[in-house]
């Protein structure tokens, strides 16, 4: 059995009982994190977790009355950890608290994204509760960075979220340079996002509406149901979303929209690809249209920040729910992924001939990530509206992935 060790009775091996080993709760909480972030809450049982530790599922219970409790032990112990971290280093300064996050992020990589992922499983005050936690360890970053640089709270708050979401990106995908250098990177990348001179926000712009709040009539039906059901899957996850919740939300009858998809896993399987489209339709259109490496991953930059902040619900559906698609599809979808992280790569590599083929990676992904982050926090109602958040990702971008072309030593 997993964890436990063997202990004789009176000196003779068959009275031998099973001692339950001390740390038992911290290893269900391991084994539990590593199935979630495997299959996701939907696709994993109380039996599997389990399993992996070879116990009976009446030994989970006697620490967790449910798979709920659970998860959102699995997710407030990794803050806790991870906000302990930086108050300790807080009396050292925003540089001690970098470094200290930095670690952090690696030791509980794959946290992030579970959270992003399955957060909303937890109930409302369960996932109000995490937020308040998350938004506590953004106001520690914060707070240093307004006693480090003098500046206004509010740009202080904006680089804060953008320091934790290029070191929270490591949850998102498994490059690790050799020599043990990633923590040191993450540090790197931190750093730069969070001394960019933002540009002014003095202006006032008028929030644009994003795709859900465009009149459905205007679409064909195929449409409709693959623009309702791309906002339901985005806000509450595709298992959590009924076929005739999609159908009613597009107002049909339930049977209707099997005229156009066989079922959810399909309808799914479209919305997917049409990220996959986008990604390559801006990609190619900034490989085309840059006269240098830099040129073109600043056009990159600033085509996937608006795209993803028009589109979403679109966005977090090919972040959270790739891992109910079929494994075909899924795959397929992570090729058309890869090959435009990669091709971002390049370019960064042709800017920086040192850079080595995985810091690419891990820059690049740093930042898709951080624009992601940025439009599932803010969105839309950013009281600056989109061009004015555009631009601050767009400087916080171009200072992470060209710090010698932004002036930085």
């Amino acid at each position: 059995m997993a964890g436990t060790e063997r202990r004789d009775v009176g000196g003779r091996g068959r009275d031998a009982v099973r001692v339950r080993p001390r740390n038992r709760k911290q290893l269900i909480l391991e084994a539990a994190a590593a199935r979630f972030l495997r299959q996701g809450y939907a696709g994993t049982a109380m039996t599997d977790i389990a399993a992996d530790l070879g116990v009976t599922s009446t030994s989970l219970y006697r620490h967790f009355p449910g798979k709920r409790a659970l998860l959102g032990a699995v997710l407030t112990a990794a803050m806790d950890v991870v906000s302990a971290a930086a108050d300790e280093a807080r009396p050292d300064g925003f540089d001690a608290i970098l470094r200290a996050l930095a670690a952090q992020a690696l030791r509980h990589r794959g946290h992030p994204a579970l959270w992003q992922r399955e957060a909303r499983r937890l109930g409302d005050e369960g996932r109000l509760e995490s937020g308040r936690r998350l938004l506590a360890l953004r106001d520690v970053v914060r707070d240093a960075l307004c006693a480090e640089r003098g500046i206004a709270p509010a740009d202080a708050a904006f680089l804060a979220e953008c320091a934790l979401s290029l070191l929270g990106s490591v949850s998102y995908h498994q490059v690790t340079p050799p020599g043990g250098t990633l923590e040191r990177q993450l540090y790197a990348l931190a750093e730069r996002a969070a001394r960019t001179v933002l540009p002014s926000r003095a202006r006032q712009m008028t929030v644009v509406p994003g795709p859900r709040d465009v009149a459905l009539d205007r679409f064909a039906r195929r449409e409709q149901l693959i623009l309702v059901a791309t906002r339901l899957f985005g806000e509450r996850g595709y298992a959590a979303v009924g076929i005739e919740e999609v159908a009613a939300a597009a107002g049909i009858a339930g049977p209707s929209v099997y005229h156009h998809f066989t079922g959810k896993a399909e309808l799914l399987a479209e919305i997917i690809e049409r990220a996959g489209q986008w990604i390559r339709l801006y990609t190619t259109r900034a490989l085309l249209e840059g006269s240098t490496p830099e040129e073109s991953l600043r056009l990159l930059l600033r085509s996937y920040a608006e795209f993803a902040l028009d589109h979403g619900d679109l966005i977090a559906v090919s972040v959270t729910e790739v891992i109910h698609l079929p494994a075909t599809e899924a795959a397929k979808y992570r090729a058309v992924q890869r090959d435009g992280i990669l091709g971002w790569a390049g370019l960064l590599r042709e800017a920086d001939p040192a850079l080595g083929a995985d810091a690419a990676r891990v820059t690049v992904q740093a930042v898709i990530m951080m624009v992601n982050d940025a439009v599932r926090i803010r969105g839309t109602q950013d009281p600056r509206g989109k061009a004015a958040l555009v631009d601050d990702l767009v400087s916080v971008g171009v200072r992470v992935l060209l710090p010698e072309a932004a002036g930085l030593p």
